[in-house]
């Protein structure tokens, strides 16, 4: 034999040897069983009822997270405009304590303008010490006048608080759906 014949000797030996049946898949018996419908119906109906069962709790759960989820919209909304008119009010309230320093501070500042033009008037051209002296005093005096004044008038301004941001609750976890 030559090297062509062997070579295919041996790929038919191969071929017979992968597409022969083993004996342990062979066919012993003539009949196959079929499936028994008497013990599947049970498993089935027992099935769709637990599925069943499952989706009505699942409703059940979903409308209460539903209302749930509608009373935590609701709070959230009472609170959040609760806050916001708490902050509409500090802003008029600030807007009116900064009108009201500005106003003080121009009353002060004109006290010492005034303070400040008596004592120039009183010393200008050739005063004597004394009368110097006596100009510096009553500068003196008109100034801590008008500091005592101003910091009368910044403390009867009413004190503002800042309204603290509602805290609210985590909104509700919605069911899984089974």
């Amino acid at each position: 034999m030559n090297r062509a014949q062997r070579a295919g000797l041996a790929t038919l030996a191969i071929a017979a040897t992968l597409f022969t049946v083993p004996a342990s898949f062979a066919d012993t018996s003539s009949t196959t069983p079929a499936p028994t419908t008497a013990s599947s119906a049970p498993t089935t109906a027992g099935a769709n009822a637990a599925n069943a069962a499952a989706k009505a709790a699942y409703k059940a759960a979903m409308d209460q997270y539903r209302t749930a989820l509608q009373a935590w919209q609701a709070a959230r909304q009472q609170a959040m405009a609760t806050y916001k008119t708490a902050m509409d009010s500090y802003r008029a309230a600030l807007s009116t304590d900064h009108a009201s320093r500005l106003s003080i501070n121009a009353t002060f500042r004109s006290a010492l303008d005034a303070a400040r033009a008596a004592y120039q008037s009183a010393i200008a051209g050739t005063p004597t010490a004394a009368a110097k002296s006596a100009a510096l005093a009553a500068r003196q005096s008109a100034v801590t006048a008008a500091t005592t004044a101003r910091a009368a008038a910044i403390a009867a301004l009413p004190a503002l608080t800042k309204p603290v941001a509602p805290v609210i609750p985590p909104k509700p976890v919605a069911p899984t759906k089974p």
